[in-house]
């Protein structure tokens, strides 16, 4: 072993055991608010690998209807639950408003969101609903294990001490917050949160010009950093400061454009300002918004629906995939590639191999650098035995992510059959070896390994 490789086993070792210790020494549950099969099958396989797969320690949350009560539930019995919720549900759509209302009702709730996208503009949005961290998918146990290291770790001294003093302002204890904070800002003095805290234990003390400088000073420190944004914009509507407030939101809209109630308050304030034409401008925006909201969700059910019929009828499953697609019109994103593997893929079960590539080469045009595509054109190729084609596919799937068989065995042992009909033997064997070290007991890739073998002993 190789002194990186020694260092990364170290490192995993370390976010290994921070996740175990969340688990067995704080109390730790997973909340799964998601219908991911293959998510929920990681999560639970990951807390299998920790040693400590406990029956109460992985629960599934069947809907957001739901959800409420196995928070609840699990505060009750004394956890300290980390919620997983998908960014968008086919019951709800978008679900940064019920994260919202999570962290406004459980502030010490960790939440860690499901995406496929890494669009910045939604990943604010998200950090701004209150997420603790993001998961993009797919993804191998190893980055699931990262993620939640990052997120459950136990928090430091400075973080600690924030936590004390927030808690002292929540019982409006602004002096003890105040003390505690400026013993931070000592330590820490370009500490952001610190300033918010800080902010907050004066202003609630009375000394609102104090509380200004230091939420002003916080936003120096941190350029994405919304909260204190947030609290200047509050404390120039208390003062009845329309141009000020005005003036914050614009700060906040430029770092997260995607909130639509904000939009709504910005196009309010300048109506009332007497700038009509800004106002409209907005409210259109807002209303625009919150239309594409409403489509995506009613494509995600669309897509849900798809789901179901994959397997019993895939021509029905291939209609609804493509009434998901057309209501988005031009609106397409790489949110979009699951429905454009799901699509390929119920063409494939139809025995349109062809219709696949092409639709697959659509989703290229936006995301040129997908390499689950490539996986699925490599596949859609090797239906058809063109096995040429099909290995330049998976080669270039490769290139883009050397870590691709790691996903899954699943994966791994497609790609190894790909490479082997397409008599590239090297490779294929790499991928059945991945796909045993995910699964040893996987037969297809054990017999598939075997045979290989057996003919490269024969050819010398």
């Amino acid at each position: 072993m190789g002194f990186a490789d020694f260092q990364e086993k170290q490192r995993l070792n370390k976010q290994k055991s921070v996740v175990r210790d969340y688990f067995t020494k704080r109390n730790g549950q997973a909340l799964c608010l998601s219908d991911d099969a293959t998510f929920l099958m990681l999560l639970r396989n990951v807390i299998k690998e920790l040693g400590v797969a406990k029956s109460d320690l992985f629960v599934q949350i069947p809907d957001a209807g739901k959800a409420l009560k196995a928070v609840t539930e699990s505060l009750d019995l004394g956890k300290s639950p980390v919620l997983f919720i998908e960014r968008v549900l086919n019951d709800t759509g978008d679900t940064s408003f019920l994260i919202r209302q999570f962290k406004d009702s459980f502030p010490t709730l960790k939440i860690i969101v499901l995406t496929t996208t890494v669009d910045r503009d939604r990943i604010m949005l998200l950090h701004e609903s209150g997420i603790d961290n993001f998961v993009l998918k797919p993804l191998s146990n190893n980055d699931l294990i990262d993620k939640m290291s990052v997120t459950l770790r136990e928090p430091g001294i400075v973080q600690q001490l924030l936590e004390k003093a927030r808690t002292f302002i929540t019982k409006n204890a602004g002096g003890e917050a105040m003390k505690i904070s400026a013993k931070v800002l000592e330590v820490k003095p370009d500490s952001a949160t610190g300033y918010v805290v800080m902010g907050d234990a004066l202003r609630i003390s009375g000394n609102r010009d104090k509380a200004q400088l230091a939420y002003e000073r916080a936003t120096k420190y941190s350029d994405v950093y919304l909260e204190p944004l947030q609290r200047l914009a509050d404390l120039a509507k208390e003062d009845d400061n329309k141009e000020a407030e005005l003036e914050y939101l614009k700060r906040l809209d430029s770092i997260s454009p995607l909130n639509a109630q904000r939009k709504v308050e910005m196009g309010a304030l300048q109506a009332a300002l007497g700038n009509t034409d800004a106002a409209t401008q907005l409210f259109d925006t807002a209303v625009s918004r919150a239309y594409k909201d409403a489509i995506a969700q009613v494509a995600s059910m669309a897509e849900k629906i798809a789901a179901t019929l994959q397997d019993v009828n895939p021509a029905q499953a291939e209609k609804y995939l493509r009434q998901c697609l057309d209501m988005k019109g031009d609106d397409l994103t790489v949110d979009d590639l699951a429905t454009f593997n799901q699509l390929g893929l119920s063409l494939r079960k139809q025995g349109r191999w062809q219709d696949a590539v092409t639709e697959y080469k659509r989703a290229l045009k936006i995301a040129p650098k997908a390499e689950g595509l490539f996986y699925n054109i490599g596949m859609a190729y090797a239906e058809g035995k063109d096995y040429e084609t099909a290995v330049r596919s998976m080669q270039k799937a490769l290139s883009l992510n050397p870590n691709l068989p790691l996903s899954s065995a699943t994966v791994a042992y497609n790609m190894g059959m790909v490479f082997s009909l397409g008599f590239t033997r090297d490779k294929a064997m790499q991928c059945f070896e991945a796909a045993l070290e995910i699964d040893p007991g996987h037969e297809g890739a054990q017999k598939a390994l075997a045979k290989l073998k057996e003919n490269a002993e024969q050819t010398g």
